[in-house]
């Protein structure tokens, strides 16, 4: 289909990927010079599908520390998007993944979800929404990728510490249940993204 299937495969995805920046850079104090949600002139813009120009103060130790989330907000936004649109469309699918991933790890489950008859048209509906977020969403670019490490490594460093003193205090069971919690809804939705990227990936080299 040329260069801009992508846009027709996975255009909300680049639109859902280049939002997460620039919210995230407006939540650090950085300054948006300018942004493009979709680019659909791709033959033009050299390969750019989008993109969100932001600067900051780097005496802002605040600023510097937003940009090791400011390069990987694609992935939380386009899984909190996926596990809301699972959440709603499929409350099933939902339901049962949270279910698999608590008893592969030995832990309790409970849920209010009430699953109910299977609407198929939300399925599908579900389906092309998820594809679409999969194909044009979750890939990083080089310059997402080079602007993340230095301040992604200072952010792990604290991290590291903060759960070390959490730890020590005795509140390991504290750390366990939100991390377990957070971690349940990702490895959902990378499940399911892993799944639409291998299926699409078959589909194009049949």
């Amino acid at each position: 289909m040329g260069p801009k299937s992508i846009v027709y495969v996975g255009g909300l995805g680049i639109i859902v990927h280049e939002l997460s920046h620039l919210l995230v850079a407006i939540i650090f104090g950085h300054h948006i010079n300018g942004f493009r949600l979709l680019i659909t002139d791709v033959e033009n813009s050299g390969g750019a599908l989008g993109y969100v120009n932001h600067s900051w103060n780097k005496k802002n130790y605040y600023q510097f520390m937003g940009n090791a989330l400011i390069g990987t907000a694609p992935i939380f936004g386009c899984t909190f998007v996926l596990l809301l649109l699972t959440r709603l469309l499929v409350p099933g699918i939902y339901q049962w993944g949270l279910q698999q991933m608590a008893g592969m790890l030995g832990l309790p489950f409970s849920t209010n979800i009430s699953g109910g008859p299977t609407n198929w048209l939300l399925v599908i509906v579900w389906d092309v929404l998820s594809i679409n977020i999969t194909i044009g969403g979750f890939d990083l670019s080089n310059a997402d990728l080079k602007s993340t490490v230095p301040s992604f490594v200072a952010l792990f460093v604290i991290t590291g510490l903060f759960l070390f003193l959490f730890v020590l205090f005795g509140q390991a069971a504290v750390i366990h249940h939100y991390l377990f919690i957070v971690l349940s809804w990702f490895i959902l939705v990378m499940v399911i993204s892993l799944i639409w990227s291998l299926l699409v990936n078959m589909l194009v080299r049949i």
